[in-house]
């Protein structure tokens, strides 16, 4: 037998975990930044998830410059970092697996999960600030604890 060392890493994870499972039950669904980064075309485009389903959605033109400009990486320490984790949408109830969806733009927010006493970092402060699409945080400060204590806090800000 062995065990696993309870790492930030995996903190990270988990928060990552709760966050997906809590947007399917919400009705929402989520693709990361660099997702967006490595699939993103001419005709925005996006394949969300939302449980064991893809959806392929359409980004309204109203916001669609402001998704390339925040998934684009930043070089930190040599290697590509997003500011965000996720850009969500609030999916319709009626909604269909093999068509392309579209949601009007105040159905997308961005979202950064973060796990114990984690704040924003000053950079994800400045592009928040500049945002004008819904930023929310998705905050998880006992993610140590067992999934039925866990308490989720879904902080909206604009």
């Amino acid at each position: 037998m062995t065990t696993l060392d309870v790492t930030n890493e995996l903190r990270g994870d988990l928060g990552e975990l709760y966050f997906k499972h809590l947007c399917t039950q919400r009705s929402y669904a989520y693709t990361r930044l660099e997702d967006i980064y490595n699939t993103l075309s001419p005709r925005s485009i996006l394949e969300f998830k939302m449980g064991f389903d893809r959806l392929k959605i359409e980004v309204p033109k109203e916001i669609s410059g402001e998704v390339w400009e925040v998934c684009k990486p930043q070089s930190i320490d040599g290697s590509p970092s997003y500011v965000f984790d996720f850009l969500t949408c609030k999916i319709d109830s009626d909604y269909f697996l093999e068509h392309v969806n579209s949601f009007p733009p105040n159905n997308f927010h961005w979202v950064e999960v973060k796990t114990g006493k984690s704040r924003l970092s000053r950079h994800q402060e400045e592009m928040r600030d500049r945002c004008k699409m819904q930023f929310d945080v998705f905050r998880i400060e006992n993610v140590d604890v067992s999934p039925h204590e866990v308490a989720i806090h879904w902080e909206e800000a604009s």
